[in-house]
């Protein structure tokens, strides 16, 4: 048996990476192409793949395999492209949804998006919330199956013990994001720590589409508070660090807290969109008081163990969900 492994956004490919480490585990071979920002996420799992730097439609002439499994895109056509091939082809394709959101659309061409979704012949879910979500938005119930998200699984592998609850939170890392009221929100995380004692450290890492925001910086230089810039290639190293993460509704949030490290999230003055707020993963932090709270007592109690126990393995089952079709 041979899988064709492909992806392009850099959800997708967190989930298929991990899907592929599983497989490759178990002895199966797999062909990995990774296209755009899916390249630098497959490096950061440390599964081998070859980089795709140009245009896609030449890979699929002579591609031969048994079982297609992809991501989803939504700025690039490579999956739907893959999705279309193996369907000329009679090759059976498996899709890893990696994210509560946009299920049609990521099966809809870019530049048509009243056209007919290319569908893959299973797509798989997150949870019940997932698939509930998935019915709703057209996609046929034939084709779904509840197995987890395999990056989710790959993260819980690797949690780290939680600290002490006798020892105050002493390094934090903030994640910024544009156009979600940031400076507000740093502002407000500011005001908090400057009477925050037990504080070493605040590091800030900025989105990418954000570089080094010069507003953020001025903020932080006036307050008097000693800061840092995070500019390591991977956050999850930089994670393994810290006491507590802050955010605002980040996907890294969702990381850290699958990781073992306590997350919270600054929803004020900005729609709460992070699904996982409402699940106890991550904790909604809605006012300084709330976020004073959150530092002074920590809510170190597990996060939602039947969401972590329905996460654990999903990569496993997903190669067995591959193997069983063969």
């Amino acid at each position: 048996m041979k899988i064709i492994a492909i992806a392009h956004d850099p959800g997708g490919a967190n989930a298929v990476a991990a899907s592929v480490a599983a497989l490759r585990a178990a002895g199966t071979q797999v062909e990995a192409y990774a296209k755009g920002p899916a390249i630098p996420q497959f490096q950061r799992l440390a599964v081998a793949c070859t980089p795709i730097y140009e245009e896609h439609q030449t890979l699929f002439v002579n591609l031969r395999g048994d079982i297609l499994l992809t991501g989803t895109s939504q700025y690039d056509e490579f999956e739907r492209d893959a999705i279309f091939w193996a369907r000329q082809e009679h090759i059976f394709s498996i899709a890893v949804i990696d994210y509560w959101a946009n299920y049609r659309q990521r099966f809809q061409p870019i530049n048509k998006p009243s056209a007919e979704p290319i569908f893959p012949d299973i797509i798989t879910a997150i949870d019940e919330v997932c698939a509930a979500g998935m019915l709703v938005d057209g996609i046929p119930e034939k084709r779904i199956r509840i197995v987890g998200q395999p990056y989710f699984a790959w993260l819980i592998a690797r949690q780290k013990s939680r600290k002490s609850i006798l020892k105050p939170i002493e390094n934090i890392l903030f994640a910024s994001q544009p156009n979600a009221n940031e400076i507000e929100i740093l502002n407000v995380l500011i005001k908090v720590l400057i009477d925050y004692k037990p504080l070493k450290k605040l590091l800030i890492r900025f989105h990418p589409r954000q570089g080094k925001c010069r507003a953020s910086l001025d903020l932080l230089a006036q307050s008097g508070l000693p800061f840092a810039i995070d500019q390591s290639a991977d956050p999850l190293a930089t994670l393994y660090q810290q006491d507590i993460m802050l955010g605002i509704t980040s996907i890294i949030l969702i990381e850290a807290a699958l990781m073992g490290i306590l997350a919270g999230s600054l929803v004020i003055g900005v729609d709460d969109t992070l699904i996982t707020n409402q699940r106890g993963i991550t904790i909604p932090l809605k006012s300084s008081e709330k976020l004073r709270e959150f530092l002074h007592l920590p809510q170190y109690g597990e996060i939602e163990e039947q969401f972590v126990e329905q996460q654990r393995d999903a990569d496993l089952r997903v190669a067995q969900l591959c193997e069983a079709i063969i």
